[in-house]
């Protein structure tokens, strides 16, 4: 009887390779779920771990500030400051103050039945402790009915939350309440967690915490293969489980992060294994094929190189620069069809010649001669854009650029030469060159013509301010004249009359002091720095002045507020000089004041800047100044008042005077009238200045 095996079933290659990568991912996915559920279980029975030893830690450190507030409750001292007429605040202040460094707490304060701050262990900081009643505080209100108060605020403005505990403070009755409070940041600190915790109360405000991202995105649940569903929780774009837990008697919910990546990692190992396995028998397969295609490839690699010579070579002779390949002896060996054409040659005479030969004759290019010199050694430096003229066949010269470069894979083959032909450029450069040279000269000749523009505007500016002046002088000079002539006319008559003929030399004489005064003002504006810079008093100045314009006052019934300066301040200038100043400011003032009807004030104000300016003002109730006539208050010449009043030179002998001793003068915007700011420099003595630059 015969028996009969079945033939083991052939299946086609690809229907193998098939099935047996379904296998393959099967087993890793099976293998790699069940590693996932394994490790997740265990990383949350840690979290649970830690979540309980987070609330043990925190009940812990709480417990350790229960006492504080029935420890200041106790103290003697504090009974004492809520008796009435206690006058030991700074005596409790520092009890306080030191119980809270022993203790750690952030601050102990002790309030009255009406919830009124009355010490502070805080007392240095003013902002660190109540200023405002407490009565509204739930603490104070569970204080006052006998228990110990415990309260949770927020700071809206620093976003920190404060623990309060409160006890009630017993004398012969209840008299106030002892507050402890404690900043969460600090209880964190005590906390001895490397994980992420977050504690937030009932309404869920952050307590603290050390996820900086809060509220977290939540995740859908993770189910597990046991039917236990793990809560979600995205932080840093990673999945975290989140087991938190309510505390009644704080109210607090107390939640912990666990990074599911540990689970995740072990479970991808676990799939990476089975699938090594399964790649390994694959690359043994790929291996027996690569084996025996390997000279198929070998073949096709020698295919790809020759392309590739060829489109070096194809790109090589058609660049459109010269290169030439020369040996370490500085010989061309190779040179491209470009160069060829640079030079006018072709490659059987050029071959094995020296390329220095192709440089003119004379022509003196020491850096590449240097280079080509230094071929072949350790000292060679590569050449880059050096500008020499080179030399045709023909014998023409020619500029162009050239740079020389070892090659970079294979030394040992030599040098590249580029070579450029730039005489294209040198003549753009050349009628560029020539062009700046025209608009140069162009430009020169227009600068010339408005300088000679610039003198003739000058030129008139004088002569118009020339004519203002002779304007001026003339017409002041003119009316005591020939009123002098009329005076003279009338003392021949009166020779027989002695006391006329004397009225009449006396008002000879005022006009003659007229004219004086005109010429004064003329000489005053044209007179120079003084040679010599001396301390004056400003007092002394101001109190001549003062004087000199008495009667004036007393003729506008004028009110004058003036601020003395004090009697040692000193000034660097002369005397005369700032009496002048302050006599033209002055009369300003009062010439500005007598055409108006109604009050007239004058307000004159000294201030000390620093050790080095003195400020004064000089402001008036006067019509002021208008804002079109700004600009030329200070030139010479220039007035708003009426022919024959003055000659405009007042203020400008002001500035003129401030400026030669190192002060300025400015106009100040006021509402009404018209305010001078003078700026004059103290006197420092120059031995003085000679001492502080020694102990510099």
């Amino acid at each position: 009887m015969k028996t009969f095996f079945p033939r083991p079933l052939k299946l086609p290659l690809w229907l193998t390779v098939t099935l047996y990568s379904l296998l393959v991912l099967l087993l890793a996915w099976g293998g790699g779920k069940l590693s996932r559920d394994w490790a997740l279980t265990s990383l949350h029975a840690q979290g649970a771990d830690r979540l309980l030893s987070s609330i043990s830690q925190m009940r812990l450190v709480l417990s350790q500030y229960n006492y504080l507030p029935f420890l200041v409750a106790q103290n003697t001292d504090v009974h004492r400051l809520l008796q009435p007429d206690a006058k030991n605040q700074a005596t409790v202040n520092r009890v306080l103050e030191q119980v809270n460094l022993v203790a750690g707490s952030t601050a102990l304060f002790v309030l009255d039945r009406e919830g009124q701050p009355l010490a502070y262990s805080n007392w240095r900081e003013p902002l660190a402790h109540p200023r405002s009643p407490e009565r509204n505080a739930r603490y104070f209100a569970q204080a006052l009915a006998g228990e110990q108060g415990l309260e949770l605020r927020f700071n809206a403005e620093t976003g920190i939350a404060s623990l309060y505990m409160s006890a009630p403070i017993y004398t012969d009755r209840l008299a106030g309440v002892a507050v402890m409070r404690l900043d969460m940041p600090q209880l964190r600190k005590q906390l001895s967690i490397d994980y992420p915790l977050v504690v937030q109360s009932r309404q869920s405000e952050l307590i603290f915490g050390t996820v900086p991202d809060w509220p977290l995105e939540p995740q859908a649940p993770l189910q597990l293969g046991e039917g236990r569903e793990l809560q979600l929780v995205s932080l840093d774009q990673q999945q975290w489980i989140m087991q938190q837990v309510q505390l009644d008697d704080l109210g607090w919910q107390v939640a912990v992060l666990t990074d599911i990546r540990p689970a995740i990692t072990q479970s991808r190992t676990l799939v990476g294994a089975i699938l090594a396995v399964g790649v390994a028998l694959a690359l043994l397969l790929l291996y027996l094929r690569e084996t025996r295609h390997k000279k198929r490839l070998q073949q096709e690699r020698m295919r790809e190189r020759a392309r590739s010579e060829a489109q070096q070579r194809d790109i090589i002779n058609t660049a459109q620069v010269g290169l030439i390949h020369i040996d370490r002896s500085g010989r061309i060996e190779l040179i491209n069809p470009m160069g060829m054409q640079i030079f006018g040659v072709s490659v059987e005479l050029i071959r094995h010649r020296p390329v220095v030969e192709f440089l003119e004759k004379g022509f003196d290019a020491r850096p590449l001669r240097a280079a080509l010199a230094a071929l072949g050694t350790d000292r060679f430096q590569p050449l880059t854009g050096l500008e020499v003229v080179g030399q045709r066949a023909d014998g023409s010269a020619f500029p162009m650029m050239i740079s020389i470069r070892q090659m970079a894979r294979h030394p040992e083959l030599g040098y590249l030469v580029t070579i450029i032909d730039i005489s294209r450029r040198k003549r753009l450069e050349q009628a560029l060159r020539e062009a700046n040279e025209s608009l140069e000269q162009k430009v020169a000749e227009r600068t010339r013509a408005l300088e000679e523009a610039q003198a003739e505007l000058v030129q008139a500016g004088k002569l118009a301010a020339l004519g203002r002046m002779s304007a001026s002088v003339v017409h002041e000079l003119n009316q005591p004249m020939t009123a002098m002539r009329t005076y003279l006319a009338i003392a021949e008559r009166l020779l027989e009359q002695p006391e006329a003929l004397t009225r009449n030399l006396k008002q000879q004489e005022q006009l003659l002091d007229r004219m004086a005064l005109i010429t004064g003002q003329l000489k005053t504006f044209a007179y120079k720095k003084p040679e010599r810079i001396e301390p004056v008093s400003l007092h002394q100045v101001m109190t001549q002045v003062l004087q000199m314009f008495r009667g004036r006052f007393d003729e506008l019934e004028l009110q004058l507020e003036y601020q003395a300066p004090n009697s040692d301040l000193r000034v660097a200038g002369d005397n005369a000089r700032y009496e002048q100043v302050m006599i033209n400011l002055i009369k300003n003032a009062c010439d500005a004041m007598a055409g108006q009807s109604g009050e007239h004030r004058l307000w004159i104000g000294i201030q000390d800047l620093s050790e080095q300016l003195v400020v004064l003002e000089v402001r008036d109730n006067g019509p002021g100044i208008a804002p079109e006539n700004r600009p030329q208050l200070f030139e010479p010449f220039f007035t708003t008042k009426e022919v024959g009043q003055g000659l405009g030179l007042g203020l400008a002998i002001v500035s003129s005077i401030l400026r030669d001793l190192g002060g300025e003068i400015q106009v100040v915007d006021t509402e009404q009238g018209a305010c001078f700011r003078v700026t004059m420099p103290v006197f420092r003595d120059p031995n003085d200045c000679k001492h502080e630059e020694a102990d510099t």
